[in-house]
């Protein structure tokens, strides 16, 4: 997203890579997965469900639990599963 932010408004110049802002804005579904992932692995170090999560993403827990649970530090925190 920074890189974004540091792009020109103005149009390329002729001599210069046309599709920069296309490169630039074709990053932002990975860039806004790896927020995601790590949104979840911060709340379930807080201690937040899974059910709670899952609500957040506008999924089911158990679809929450099976997308992300195997991240690193995601997986348990506490017994609230």
């Amino acid at each position: 997203m920074r890189g974004v932010a540091r792009l020109p408004a103005q149009p390329p110049s002729p001599a210069s890579p046309a599709p920069r802002h296309c490169a630039a804005v074709a990053q932002v579904p990975e860039l806004a997965g790896q927020l995601v992932r790590a949104a979840v692995v911060a709340d379930r170090r807080a201690g937040v469900s899974w059910e709670q999560i899952g609500a957040g993403l506008g999924i089911s827990a158990e679809a929450a639990r099976s997308r992300f649970g195997r991240l690193r530090g995601a997986a348990r925190v506490g017994r609230s599963g």
